[in-house]
């Protein structure tokens, strides 16, 4: 580590013994890791559509926007992970946006799957691109349910 990034991480010193208190700097490859353990857990990326409702996916993505944003906070601005962060929580977005605006509820069932289904396919499409490069650069092991959203590795793609 740089002595300016030491630097800026001390918080206070202390004597006669001296002492030094400072703030350790957040490790890019854990918060990675804590990325891929939160959305192994979201099943809105990787269901089958047909066990999916309107309601639920809006509801689990704005979950997803939320955490990312807080892991956001935590990175440097210029990091890789903050880049690929940021992608992610633009997919969560335009989601939301796209529901929103076509008021699925209000719609016919046979609508809102269809709508739903292109919705999922877009948002899926992105954070699978995402994931595959939080994965590659960090060494990062991704649950199977989850890995099926990578694009190199869902077997319709071979």
């Amino acid at each position: 580590m740089k002595f300016e990034r030491i630097y800026k991480n001390i918080t206070g010193l202390g004597c006669p013994i001296f002492g030094i208190q400072w703030n350790a700097p957040t490790i890019e490859a854990d918060e990675a890791q804590k990325i891929v353990t939160l959305l192994e857990d979201k099943r809105v990326l990787f269901n089958p559509i047909a066990m999916e409702g309107v309601s639920h996916c809006a509801q689990s993505v704005i979950n997803i926007r939320s955490e990312l944003t807080k892991a956001l906070q935590n990175l440097p601005s210029d990091s890789n992970l903050a880049k690929q962060l940021r992608q992610l929580r633009k997919a969560c977005q335009e989601f939301s946006g796209k529901l929103e605006a076509h008021q699925l509820i209000l719609l016919d069932q046979p609508v809102q799957v269809s709508m739903l289904e292109r919705a999922l396919f877009k948002l899926r499409q992105k954070c699978g691109l995402s994931l595959a490069e939080i994965a590659v650069s960090y060494g990062l092991n991704v649950d199977d349910g989850l890995a099926s959203i990578i694009p190199f590795n869902n077997p319709s793609n071979i």
